[in-house]
């Protein structure tokens, strides 16, 4: 994966606040990572979105009739940072999941979820191995699932005092299992 560029920030070295984000356009759609803005365009590729409803559809089949609440982007996730240093991060997600009911308001989603997952794109894939994956591991996101459709590669990073452990790389046609959401499965063929 040491090939993976893509990445778009807004304005390199500027810094914005929520309230400055939600003014923007309606039909623009920017994640704040530590106060940095992050276009999500272009849209995903077919491929991408094929994936996500794949992978969301089993989830929701999973999860009917339990607590926990399965989610698909565009929702934002205001995330809390741990260093304090800044708290600017609303994200969007590909997929997440939400086991406390009290996180979840009309505008969003207040607090880290339990379970995400990113599915890897060339415009998003660099943000989504390290910025993201920093910002949910400060935020205590429990579980982080990265997809990556090219190469059929699921990589897991599970929260342990803190830190995410070092990926799980779970190949194509092999049987990923959550941590979190006890007895989830995913394969990906």
């Amino acid at each position: 994966m040491s090939d993976i560029q893509g990445t778009s920030a807004l304005k390199q070295g500027e810094r914005f606040t929520i309230a400055q984000r939600n003014a923007w356009p309606g039909d623009e759609r920017w994640e704040l990572i530590g106060g940095v803005a992050y276009n999500m365009s272009p849209a995903p590729r077919v491929p991408h979105q094929r994936l996500t409803l794949q992978f969301a559809a089993s989830l929701f089949n999973f999860l009917e009739g339990k607590p926990c609440q399965p989610f698909i982007s565009p929702v934002d996730v205001y995330l809390p940072d741990a260093s304090a240093e800044n708290e600017e991060t609303v994200v969007q997600p590909d997929v997440f999941v939400v086991c406390d009911s009290e996180k979840i308001k009309d505008d969003g989603i207040h607090g880290a979820p339990d379970f995400i997952v990113e599915v890897l794109s060339d415009s998003t894939a660099y943000k989504d191995l390290t910025i993201k994956k920093q910002a949910y591991e400060r935020s205590g996101v429990q579980e982080y699932w990265i997809i990556n459709p090219d190469t059929g590669s699921i990589f897991i990073s599970l929260l342990d005092q803190g830190r995410f452990l070092p990926m799980t790389e779970i190949l194509r046609g092999n049987r990923a299992t959550s941590t979190v959401l006890d007895g989830f499965t995913f394969t990906l063929r």
